[in-house]
């Protein structure tokens, strides 16, 4: 067996910063010399957990594991939940209707790349519990205990792990408005076999000979009806990871750090590396996504780009992402990583496109209107890119583009990005600033085809180029 813990429980649990259920509030913007200022975990509640209005649910615990056998190149796993209703009213939990949470699962990486830079990403995912009868246990608090139909204030309701893998009652992701909470029931059905199927399945190359220093968590998801982002945000914190131990063969043996409550997966890279930038963008009435970049020098005059796009709960999802560069990219190594859908879901796998334009690195999927079953960022996942620059790094705005309309503009995060030297404009003899030879040399040029002194590629020296030369003079 390897230990493949990078993370102690002391130090993941001293880099967390809560998302909490107030999510209207300011983004969260976290740059190299930020430090996350509190923690929660499975033992205790923080008191920025508290006072949530309305049905609030956490996933309070990921509290067992199951391994299930390898098949046709996969293996699988499950994961048991404890949920905790830390709102002020009852959450709504009805049997054999679309009143009732359902639970996601999923398992995320932390490896070194080709050059030995860390890498976060998602490397499998689950079909969906839908859940039936809330207990009223007391895990997290004194419960006020309803019946089975509701999770009471500050009761917990517990799934074992062999409950939330169990195939015949898991319904697909794609039919679960994230956003609303809002599914079909019951959830479509199609044929299934095998020991992977519908339950967290994972490529065994990604958990098997792995690289030394392999880091491995798994993150529960409960998305409900009346615990969502259109009705005041509380929908926000309904994700929770736990570090796992996986050995040579690709089986779970053991966690490796406390349940972090109220936070994605994503956060154990931000946590290893107080560099990485990590920013939540809370958009009202739509959900969140969580943005982390991080930049590496390969000492060769060259840096590596890391972006990783979380998407917990946003139905218009992500189809786009621009990284700005100057109009110079001069990007190469472009590399692009997503989880598998699998068992029946209609998404399909082709990889985002790369290009590098005048606006900047441009990753994107198909169009909705090309295809409405593209690649996107869907709700519960997250999605990496990556490239080469012989720029360094300097903070800037990444921007994501949302896949499906909405009335909402396109959204931008903190990242570390190129820094591309812009160009000085109207230095035409190249030392660096616009001064008085630069103005005479353009004035000596006027009325001709001089491709120095045409400052705006008119083809003719004219009154624009001076305008343009005037408004830059100075150092650049």
């Amino acid at each position: 067996m390897r230990n493949t813990l990078i993370l102690s429980v002391s130090a993941l649990s001293a880099g967390l910063i809560l998302i909490g259920s107030i999510t209207n509030a300011a983004d969260v913007e976290l740059g190299q010399s930020s430090t996350p200022s509190s923690a929660a975990t499975g033992s205790g509640l923080n008191a920025q957990f508290l006072g949530a209005v309305g049905p609030d649910v956490v996933v309070w615990d990921l509290q067992s594991y199951t391994n299930y056998s390898a098949s046709s190149g996969y293996d699988a796993y499950s994961i048991g939940t404890v949920s905790c209703n830390i709102g002020d009213e009852p959450l709504l939990w009805i049997p054999n209707n679309n009143q009732h949470p359902v639970i996601g699962q999923s398992m995320y990486r932390l490896a070194p790349g080709p050059n030995g830079h860390p890498r976060m990403e998602m490397i499998g995912q689950s079909w969906l519990k839908h859940g039936f009868c809330a207990l009223s246990q007391s895990d997290c608090g004194p419960c006020q205990a309803t019946s089975c139909s509701t999770l009471g204030v500050n009761c917990s309701d517990p799934y074992t792990a062999s409950r939330n893998g169990s195939q015949s009652t898991l319904g697909p992701k794609f039919e679960v408005n994230a956003t609303t909470g809002v599914f079909p029931y019951p959830p479509t059905n199609p044929v299934y076999s095998g020991s992977t199927a519908r339950r967290l399945r994972v490529p065994q190359n990604k958990v098997t000979n792995v690289p030394s220093g392999s880091s491995f968590f798994v993150e529960g998801q409960y998305v409900c009806p009346d615990d969502n982002p259109t009705q005041g945000g509380n929908g926000d914190n309904n994700m929770s990871f736990r570090g796992v131990n996986i050995n040579n063969g690709g089986n779970i043996v053991g966690f490796t750090t406390e349940t972090q409550v109220a936070l994605p997966a994503l956060f154990a890279w931000k946590a290893a590396d107080p560099a990485v930038k990590y920013q939540r963008i809370g958009i009202p009435g739509m959900g969140q996504m969580i943005v982390a970049s991080r930049s590496y020098d390969n000492g060769d005059g060259t840096w590596d780009y890391e972006y990783a796009i979380y998407n917990q709960n946003i139905d218009a999802s992500i189809g786009r992402l621009i990284i700005p560069t100057n109009g110079d990219p001069m990007a190469t190594s472009f590399g692009f990583a997503c989880p598998e859908y699998h068992s029946g879901e209609p998404y399909e796998p082709t990889p985002w496109s790369n290009s590098s334009l005048d606006s900047g690195i441009v990753f994107a999927t198909e169009s909705f209107e090309q295809n409405p079953n593209a690649n996107a960022i869907r709700w519960g996942t997250t999605y990496n890119f990556r490239f080469t620059s012989p720029y360094p790094p300097t903070n800037g705005q990444i921007e994501m583009d949302f896949f499906k309309e909405t009335s909402e503009a396109n959204r931008f995060a903190l990242a570390d990005i190129p820094d591309v030297p812009q160009d000085c404009v109207g230095d035409i003899n190249g030392n660096g600033k616009v001064e008085f030879e630069d103005l005479l040399t353009l004035l000596s040029s006027w009325d001709s085809e001089s491709p120095a002194a045409d400052l705006d590629g008119s083809g003719t020296v004219e009154f624009n180029d001076l305008l343009m030369l005037l408004s830059a003079y100075g150092d650049c």
